[in-house]
């Protein structure tokens, strides 16, 4: 789940079932947080939960600071980021996964994935909206996901709400799932109710086998 800001918000994804909590140090976004309350929301969390900061086009040192700050273990990156800044972040500590997001549009390329293999450690497919660099709510089209190429570990987002997550599951057989505008009833303020039926149907898919 991303977009955390809140800590009521955070104990209800962790009470619910989810795996990992984002947040999000991005200057536009209206989910953002300072390092100070990341730090506060990270340390009241259960000690499997991974910790994820989203960054987008950040300085290098200032992504390392926030994540000593915060204790995350992964990072998530949205901008321009080149497969080269992703293998300096992914060797410099043991622990701190790194995880790329690309937009999905219309035409995508295959290479345009392709280049970050060997640099991350999981590729996160957010939906391509021209003017926007991701969290638009949107779905792209799932059926072009197995012509990427893509061989890291697969985070599919975009638009996911319990609605239609099995589908998306059932298309894309990701890895993992990253739900934020889908649980929300207002940007950063999760509706629990909502949160826990999306999780539900995950895990009942889940138990169905394949």
């Amino acid at each position: 789940m991303c977009g955390t800001t809140r800590e009521e918000d955070a104990r209800a994804a962790v009470a619910a079932g989810v795996d990992a909590l984002g947040f999000i140090f991005v200057a536009a976004s209206p989910r953002r947080v300072t390092p100070e309350q990341a730090a506060k929301l990270t340390e009241a969390l259960p000690p499997f939960i991974t910790r994820v900061g989203v960054f987008r086009d950040a300085d290098e040192e200032k992504i390392k600071r926030i994540v000593d700050q915060c204790g995350l273990t992964q990072v998530q990156l949205h901008g321009s980021e080149s497969p080269a800044f992703c293998r300096r972040l992914r060797s410099w500590r043991r622990g701190v996964s790194i995880c790329k997001a690309v937009r999905v549009g219309r035409a995508a390329d295959p290479a345009q994935f392709q280049v970050f293999h060997g640099a991350v450690d999981s590729v996160l497919l957010d939906t391509y909206v021209k003017g926007t660099a991701g969290g638009t709510g949107r779905c792209f089209d799932w059926t072009v996901v197995a012509s990427l190429g893509i061989t890291e570990p697969l985070i599919l987002a975009g638009g996911l709400h319990a609605g239609n997550v099995v589908a998306a599951i059932g298309a894309v057989r990701p890895y993992a799932i990253d739900i934020n505008s889908g649980v929300e009833e207002a940007p950063g303020r999760k509706d629990h109710a909502l949160l826990h039926h999306l999780v539900a149907n995950v895990r009942r898919f889940e138990s169905a086998g394949p």
